[in-house]
């Protein structure tokens, strides 16, 4: 019997020594996997909010980001339509990222002097335009007050070259008669 139990436990060893040659580097794979898709996700979610910390006019951030599988949810709140855009945008073109849910909410009230209601045709004209165009250039940072065609620019933008791009932008724009840039560099 003696014989036997060895010859059985020589055989039920050499078995989980071929399936851990087997599978253990499956596993290890699978665990590796796992890991570096949440390294990932908290790695774009870094990425994304650094891309989107331009505080309000409070001192605030109010965009919330969230990553899973790729995936970045976006909730919070700001004061315009396209501050809404530039921040999926923003999120979109993060590396890594497969896909934006854009939860965030766009405050009626408030928001900066001069925008939306009781302005002209002709500055709610130039006001989107340049709206348009700091979206589709990532200018973040920057709001935008339009009065009888003079642009005033406010908030903080990451580094000189995007103050200054989004002077260019304000300037170029039809319409346009002035432009006071106000804009801060964050440092």
């Amino acid at each position: 019997m003696s014989m036997q139990r060895s010859l059985r436990t020589d055989f039920v060893s050499r078995v989980t020594r071929i399936l851990l040659i087997l599978f253990g580097p499956i596993l290890a794979l699978a665990t590796a996997n796992c890991e570096r898709r949440s390294v990932t996700d908290s790695a774009i979610t870094a990425d994304v909010k650094s891309k989107l910390a331009a505080p309000n006019e409070n001192g605030q951030i109010n965009i919330n980001v969230d990553t899973r599988g790729g995936v970045v949810t976006l909730t919070g709140a700001v004061e315009t339509q396209a501050e809404k855009e530039q921040a999926e945008l923003v999120a979109a073109n993060t590396v890594g990222v497969t896909g934006v849910i854009n939860n965030i909410t766009v405050n009626t009230d408030g928001g900066y002097d001069g925008e939306g209601a009781g302005m002209s045709a002709s500055d709610l004209e130039i006001l989107s335009k340049i709206k348009t165009r700091y979206v589709a250039e990532g200018v973040i940072g920057a709001k935008i007050g339009v009065k009888d065609g003079v642009v005033t620019l406010k908030g903080a933008v990451d580094d000189a070259q995007i103050r200054a791009r989004a002077e260019y932008i304000a300037r170029a724009t039809r319409g346009v008669k002035e432009v006071n840039n106000l804009l801060k560099v964050r440092q």
